[in-house]
């Protein structure tokens, strides 16, 4: 018995001791053998690798509502270095959670895209439940995220990571860009994902308490005056916008305006609300559900983004 328990300490030791000089998730608070990158599909875990890589300079923070947007072809288009660091599903508070993990890891940023879907036009914060996002990854803790590694996730992250360092296995695009083209197919429009656009408020006073705007406002404050931000409202199918006179339109018309203020005069920024009633958003081609906009839009998007770096407030939008 005592040579059994002696053999299972001595396994889990070489075991942790493999998973402190992997470092499963790549995020730098541990690892040892210089591998670079991560082969992983769950963007919460995937992105902390992306987040401190020293090839960008730029980013792109939003949920799924920002991932057709391409890094590398808004790098063409500015110069920069844009890396996507999207969150599937994920709420205002976990996007600015990257956002920190990425500006701890890089002095000088040249642009941040913000992709803002209704969720950031909350009246109240919105909560994920609990241990559903894996702050662990994201702080500066060693000792939480050590304590964490001795898991089968983990294991299986570590494999991945072996598997990339002997050359086995590609690591995942580092720029962070996954087209959902390849799951949701061209030519098909699912009926889900309607946008989840908050209550409207019940008194004027509370049109105006935005506290997820509030949160960005005081992180773009700290930015250096160099710093370029855009603050994208994506667009999503017409049927689905508020109807004009309405609590909702009006609590949608004093988001933007609050949104537009955090940029307002801070160089090469800019406020772009793509969420508008229009031809392409009249057009069912042009999503894939009620939300997620296909590529026909993604460009103008990036175009929108491109010129309001280059020319800020005066940038001309074409949508």
């Amino acid at each position: 018995m005592a040579n059994c328990v002696r053999t299972l300490v001595i396994g889990l030791v070489l075991v942790y001791a493999l998973m402190i000089l992997v470092d499963p998730y790549d995020t730098g608070k541990f690892g040892l053998l210089g591998i670079r990158g991560v082969d992983d599909h769950n963007t919460f875990t995937a992105t902390p690798s992306r987040a401190r890589d020293p090839n960008f300079d730029s980013a792109i923070i939003g949920n799924s509502t920002a991932q057709m947007l391409q890094p590398a072809e808004l790098s063409e288009a500015t110069g920069l270095r844009f890396v996507q660091l999207y969150l599937t599903g994920a709420n205002p508070q976990e996007q600015l959670t990257a956002l920190d993990l990425f500006l701890r890891n890089h002095s000088r940023v040249g642009a941040l895209v913000f992709v803002v879907d209704p969720y950031w036009c909350a009246h109240v914060p919105a909560q994920s439940p609990p241990g559903a996002f894996p702050d662990w990854l994201y702080d500066q803790n060693r000792i939480t995220y050590a304590a964490r590694l001795l898991s089968w996730p983990a294991i299986e992250h570590a494999f991945q990571r072996i598997s990339i360092g002997l050359g086995w296995h590609h690591r995942r695009d580092p720029s962070g860009f996954f087209s959902y083209e390849d799951i949701w197919l061209p030519g098909t429009f699912r009926e889900t994902n309607a946008p989840r656009d908050p209550p409207p408020a019940a008194t004027v006073a509370e049109r105006g308490t935005l506290p997820e705007v509030a949160r960005l406002d005081a992180v773009v404050k700290k930015l250096s005056p160099e710093t370029s931000v855009v603050i994208v409202v994506p667009p999503t199918l017409q049927s689905k916008m508020a109807q004009p006179g309405t609590p909702a339109a009006a609590d949608r018309a004093a988001c933007d305006a609050a949104l537009k203020r955090v940029v307002a005069g801070r160089p090469n920024s800019n406020f772009i609300n793509y969420r508008i009633d229009n031809a392409l958003t009249r057009d069912r081609a042009n999503f894939a559900d009620f939300i997620h906009y296909r590529p026909s839009i993604a460009s103008k998007i990036q175009e929108g983004v491109a010129a309001s770096i280059r020319d800020g407030e005066a940038a001309k939008i074409d949508f």
